[in-house]
């Protein structure tokens, strides 16, 4: 068996000069470049001619050389032997790269100082991705410190808006029977004057939880769409070609125009990274009438498809596109937030978003937006021919079921009162006469108002059901198809919700 002859100094200075990931060379006790390898040209860029018996502190950026850093980093390695860092340093056009550096006291048989070996690394990508990681981890931090934020000022609007619909409810009986006592008048108008900036206190604070709460307006899209596809199109490459199809009478959306603006972008750029060769990229905007075959939405609605002509997403992360910082992009061409956005904007505007990507089809985003409904011309009705009329009134709290009764009561209707969904259901089968059912969203006992609403659906389908909930958050409403009048409910709003669904179901 053959020993392997020793690696003599030849050979070694080869196996260094063949390392092209670190610059690795000496420095003289002073600090001049003695040696130079194939590693440090490739990373700083100088030839060997170039640099060597040149001062090392020329690497170093400005303001680390007016601090002394280079003096002190070779004084460091000196006294105890090795100086290790990371910093910015230059290349010979002046660039800046991040450095991970170390230098080793070199010594002789008698222990002193006779130069310095220097490895430097560039880890600039290294250092960009561990600051995009903080950077998500942050923006997930403060993602979940607001929606545990949204839901500790949920559920205190929620307790205090039943207070202020018993005091608002109180205040609009008393008035009633004031009569003509002046005082007393201007005492109850401050009270539901007091209860109402309460209430808008309420709003406030969850606006503050949602950090940057939806402005929603009517848009119509088909005058829209040409800003839109001019915006779009100033952001894609020239070999891609943008084509709109918007339908005849399109109906008009309800949504925050910036915000919708933005979801299309996000969708559009990420077509334009999927199509490096260039391609087609649709949009077509559609009527279209939901039953709940699209994450159970019910209803009117506009749906906005852009289609790209890529590769399309493979089928086993098509389920997660709409996840937070998830993307399949190169390190530092994304962050996975754009069509996080788009799902988040869709949500929040009562709608939906899906991802469709037949094979070999490329990729289409559809939204899903609530179509702005006409409002129901509803005639008042006199108060005896309502008064045969009975409501259920599903409440928990106490003092609210009472003063929702005899707000009722006091419009003309009679009222049976229950504290739970599960009771609400006995009703029902009991004393199938009821005309309507009032019921708040938040209960204990396992169902809350949305799951009552649609088990009575399925029972009693022709039963209108009207909703309450002092979050004053209608995004679930809205998407359900229900008909929701938020805590506080003043007598005329409460009224008005309820004879516009009893109309509604006598057409």
């Amino acid at each position: 068996m053959r020993t392997p002859a020793p690696l003599g100094s030849l050979g070694f200075e080869k196996l260094v000069n063949a390392v092209v990931d670190y610059a690795i060379y000496m420095l003289d006790p002073d600090g001049h470049v003695v040696t130079w390898n194939s590693g440090a040209k490739r990373i700083k860029n100088y030839d060997a001619a170039e640099i060597i018996g040149q001062h090392y502190s020329r690497f170093y950026i400005p303001e680390d050389i007016a601090r002394g850093l280079p003096v002190a980093a070779l004084e460091a390695a000196r006294e105890i032997g090795r100086y290790e860092a990371e910093g910015w340093r230059v290349r010979k056009d002046g660039t800046r790269f991040w450095a991970s550096v170390v230098i080793d006291a070199v010594r002789d048989d008698q222990g002193q100082v006779v130069g310095f070996a220097k490895v430097t690394r560039d880890i600039t990508e290294r250092r960009d991705a561990q600051l995009q990681m903080e950077q998500s981890r942050e923006q997930l931090f403060q993602a979940q410190k607001m929606e545990a934020l949204g839901q500790l000022t949920g559920g205190v609007a929620h307790d205090f808006n039943n207070l202020l619909t018993a005091i608002l409810g109180a205040a609009e009986l008393a008035r009633r029977a004031a009569g003509d006592n002046p005082r007393l008048m201007t005492l109850l108008n401050g009270i539901a004057a007091s209860a109402r900036r309460g209430s808008v206190v309420t709003q406030q604070l969850l606006d503050f939880a949602r950090q940057q709460p939806l402005e929603p307006e009517e848009i119509d899209l088909t005058q829209r769409m040409g800003p839109i596809a001019a915006l779009l199109r100033h952001s894609l490459r020239g070999d891609i070609a943008l084509v709109t199809e918007v339908q005849t009478n399109l109906w008009p959306v309800e949504v925050d125009p910036g915000q919708l603006e933005l979801a299309l972008l996000n969708v559009a750029l990420n077509a334009r990274d999927a199509m490096p060769q260039g391609g087609n990229l649709r949009i077509a905007a559609n009527n279209v009438s939901l039953n709940r075959e699209v994450e159970g939405l019910a209803g009117e609605f506009v749906a906005l498809s852009i289609t790209d002509t890529g590769p399309g997403i493979p089928q086993e992360i098509l389920p997660r596109v709409f996840d937070a910082f998830f993307t399949t992009k190169d390190q530092g061409r994304g962050t996975g937030l754009g069509l996080c956005q788009v799902h988040r904007f869709a949500k929040h505007s009562s709608g939906a978003v899906t991802a469709r990507s037949p094979p070999g089809e490329g990729a289409t985003i559809t939204l899903y937006l609530p179509a702005r409904r006409p409002q129901l011309g509803i005639e008042q009705k006199a108060a005896e021919d309502e008064s045969r009329l009975r409501i259920l009134v599903v409440e928990d709290d106490m003092l609210v079921a009472e003063y929702a009764a005899e707000l009722l009561q006091e419009m003309g209707y009679a009222t049976r009162v229950v504290h739970n969904a599960g009771e609400a259901l006995a009703a029902l089968e009991r004393e199938p006469r009821f005309d309507l059912v009032f019921s708040d969203i938040v209960m204990p006992g396992g169902l809350n108002g949305f799951e009552l609403a649609r088990k009575i659906g399925d029972l009693h389908p022709e039963l209108p059901i009207l909703l309450t909930s002092g979050y004053n958050d209608n995004t679930t409403a809205r998407a359900s198809a229900l008909h929701i009048v938020p805590k506080p409910y003043r007598f005329d709003d409460l009224q008005a919700a309820l004879s516009q669904l009893l109309e509604f179901r006598r057409a």
